[in-house]
C-alpha cells in the first residue's frame, strides 16, 4: 500500500498560511453549499477537484498524519459546484434531478390532450431550468408517476 497516495511530499512542522485543516475545510464547504458526505473522503474529493493538500506533524503519537487543504478560490468553487450538479450521486445533482422531475410533471399536467411529446417536454424543461434534460428521463418519470395518463402524450 502506498503511504503517500496523493503525493503530498514531506511532512511540514506546522500548517501553512492560507490552508485549512480537515474540520475547517469541511465547514467551509458546508457554508459554500458544497456537500461532502464524509470527512474521511476529503482527500479523494480534493484530489479529484484539484485542491492542493499538504501534510503536517500531528500532536501526540496516535492517529493518521493530518492534512491541510488550500482554501479554494471562488472560481474553483464554482467549477466544483458545476461538476457536482451533473453528477447524480452528489447532493447538488440529486437536487437538480428533483427539480427536473417537478418541472416535467408540471408541464405534463398542464398540457392538453395530445399536445406534448416526451421530446417537447424535455426541451421545455431544458429551457426553463437551463440544464440538459432528455426524453428518456421524461419517459422514466412519467411511467413512474403518471402511468395511467400516458395516452395523453402525442406520439412523435
Amino acid at each position: 500500500m502506498d503511504k503517500d497516495k496523493y503525493k503530498l511530499g514531506k511532512t511540514r512542522d506546522e500548517k501553512p498560511e492560507g490552508f485549512y485543516d480537515t474540520d475547517q475545510i469541511f465547514e467551509f464547504f458546508k457554508r459554500k453549499k458544497i456537500f461532502v458526505k464524509r470527512k474521511d473522503n476529503l482527500p479523494r474529493f480534493c484530489e479529484n477537484h484539484g485542491i492542493q493538500m499538504v501534510k503536517f506533524k500531528r500532536e501526540g503519537s496516535g492517529g493518521s498524519t493530518p492534512t491541510a487543504y488550500k482554501i479554494p478560490t471562488d472560481i474553483k468553487l464554482e467549477q466544483i459546484r458545476q461538476s457536482l450538479m451533473y453528477n447524480n450521486n452528489s447532493v447538488l445533482g440529486l437536487e437538480l434531478v428533483k427539480k427536473k422531475e417537478k418541472k416535467i410533471l408540471q408541464i405534463f399536467d398542464e398540457a392538453g390532450n395530445k399536445e406534448e411529446s416526451k421530446s417537447s417536454i424535455a426541451n421545455k424543461v431544458s429551457k426553463a431550468l437551463d440544464v440538459p434534460c432528455n426524453r428518456k428521463l421524461v419517459r422514466r418519470i412519467l411511467e413512474q408517476k403518471r402511468s395511467s395518463k400516458l395516452e395523453k402524450l402525442k406520439k412523435s
